[in-house]
């Protein structure tokens, strides 16, 4: 990382203090909201960051709302592209390539839904996308999701909003640039209204996974997601 970085509203800087020793700063509009003191730091990275960490992580789902429902026929399979918000992340690595995440910010408004009742849904941070048929580009700040529905039901169904779950989920990114994506991702409706996710492998091989936070990943004996609640 450079030691001097803008990224819209937010100005992060790096000095160094003495030998091995340097300070992080990360100013929004002005004001200093992050400073830390680091030692033997090798380098700082900016990576891209799961959307669940802030204000902090209590919650390890994403519900993505479609701009469009995607109707897929009975016993048949479509494929689609969206965009998930991604934050972002500087990373500390000091001896032994071990790292530390020191900061995350992001540029999005941070909003969080309640899929499900009351008492047994889950609380996601919500994101919005339009659905594309094509391989569109991304910004800073985006992610793209490749996401296959397969329709198992008898009838129709409609597709208006995809829940990921984080602690699954993969981000990668291509070096030197924003660019940002997960893995391929697979939508299996079961009825009008339930479906099931599952998560594949990468999209590209140019592009590198991230490290995730530990406490962010624990370990899953399944690798899905249900939805039980909605699919629009």
């Amino acid at each position: 990382m450079k030691e001097h970085v803008v990224i819209h509203d937010n100005e992060l800087m790096v000095e160094k203090i003495s030998k091995g020793v340097i300070e992080y700063t990360r100013k929004h509009r002005g004001e200093t909201v992050v400073s830390r003191i680091l030692y033997h730091a090798t380098r700082l990275e900016l990576l891209p960051m799961y959307p669940v960490m802030l204000p902090k992580k209590f919650t390890t789902y994403i519900l993505v709302k479609l701009e469009k429902p995607v109707a897929v026929p009975p016993r048949r399979e479509v494929d689609i592209y969206i965009k998930i918000p991604v934050d972002t992340a500087v990373y500390a690595y000091g001896p032994l390539h071990r790292f530390l995440v020191i900061d995350v910010f992001t540029h999005h408004r941070i909003k969080y839904y309640l899929y499900g009742p009351p008492d047994r849904g889950v609380v996601a941070r919500y994101a919005y996308s339009k659905v594309y048929v094509k391989k569109p580009e991304t910004e800073f700040g985006e992610a793209l999701a490749y996401i296959h529905i397969r329709n198992r039901y008898i009838s129709w169904v409609e597709v208006g909003q995809v829940l990921l779950d984080a602690q699954i989920l993969k981000l990668y990114y291509k070096p030197e640039t924003w660019n940002a994506c997960t893995q391929y991702i697979s939508l299996v409706a079961n009825s009008p209204s339930t479906a099931s996710i599952y998560y594949g492998r990468r999209i590209s091989g140019e592009y590198r996974p991230i490290q995730d936070p530990p406490d962010l990943k624990p370990p899953r004996l399944l690798a899905k997601t249900e939805m039980l609640w909605g699919l629009k």
